[in-house]
């Protein structure tokens, strides 16, 4: 019933899922007050240095942004292929070509910024590559096969994190190269088995799958930057951040991807999952912090 629901309300136009954003904000942040107590704690935390005004101003436009993406994301179980590549552009992809001619995979980091169900689904006509996506399966066996089989209408392969070590074994090198999303940013299972670091003024457990697998495989390392441009309009600009993994020391790649999303998520605070539960993890007391290095993005100079 809820799949077949959302089916009919994907085929409304953006115009009018995007008024019925502006209800689901009103009712999300005053009505059922969703999460408002980890949101507000998330945005203290990070910015201690803001004023009550700033902070409530930036709860509501995350309110209203995680509304329309949410719609947004309803609207791919039925969006077009034109429609979504007129929705997301990607930009510096010629990136990619050199790594493709030589037969290379790509590993591309992205943070949980805007619309990253609208960058899966566009990715794999964008690329030279075949690109697969990690990704997490939903508690509801029903649902997860529906917004499985919506993102993949397009081409992109789905792979879940228990089966994506084995899925890397047997594709991460070969003939077919691919490009293999991975989103970094969302809290580790396990504290114990993580990278530890300064972000957002908070010490912060990291997924260190991204690392592993750069240096394992010797996989160059890209930076997604997925940027607003209007209501329901994006963009992705990439950045290379690592070339030749095995010239980097342990657990430098993972920095400099954490400083990029850093960067992002304080130029545009409003746009980033401040619902998730982001630091639940405190750090074991056997592992140590380890040092941000100072580091100037290309998105900072072209700024």
């Amino acid at each position: 019933m809820t799949v077949t629901l959302l089916r009919l309300i994907s085929r409304l136009p953006y115009s009018i899922l995007h008024g019925l954003a502006r209800v689901l904000a009103w009712f999300a942040s005053r009505v059922f007050k969703y999460r408002q107590h980890v949101i507000r704690g998330n945005l203290e935390r990070s910015f201690p240095k803001a004023s009550d005004q700033w902070l409530r101003q930036t709860e509501r436009a995350f309110y209203r942004h995680f509304a329309d993406i949410t719609l947004e994301s309803v609207k791919h179980f039925s969006i077009s292929n034109a429609l979504a590549m007129s929705r997301m552009k990607h930009q510096n992809v010629a990136l990619f070509d050199e790594f493709f001619n030589q037969g290379r995979s790509v590993l591309i980091a992205g943070g949980h910024l805007n619309n990253w169900e609208l960058y899966a689904m566009s990715a794999h006509q964008s690329l030279p590559h075949d690109v697969m996506a990690v990704y997490k399966k939903l508690s509801d066996d029903k649902m997860d096969a529906a917004v499985r089989d919506s993102r993949q209408r397009f081409g992109l392969e789905m792979v879940r994190t228990i089966e994506a070590q084995a899925w890397m074994e047997r594709n991460a090198v070969g003939d077919a190269p691919k490009a293999v999303v991975m989103g970094f940013d969302q809290s580790p299972a396990d504290p114990q088995k993580s990278w530890w670091t300064t972000f957002l003024e908070q010490e912060t457990a990291w997924h260190f799958g991204l690392e592993k697998w750069a240096h394992t495989f010797n996989l160059p390392v890209v930076y997604g930057h997925i940027y607003k441009d209007r209501r329901g309009f994006y963009h992705t600009r990439y950045e290379l951040v690592a070339e030749h993994p095995h010239e980097w020391s342990d657990g430098a790649i993972l920095e400099r991807c954490i400083a990029l999303l850093e960067a992002d998520i304080q130029k545009h605070p409003a746009e980033w999952l401040w619902s998730h539960k982001r630091w639940k993890h405190r750090r074991p007391e056997n592992l140590q912090l380890n040092e941000r290095a100072p580091f100037t993005s290309q998105s900072q100079l072209n700024d």
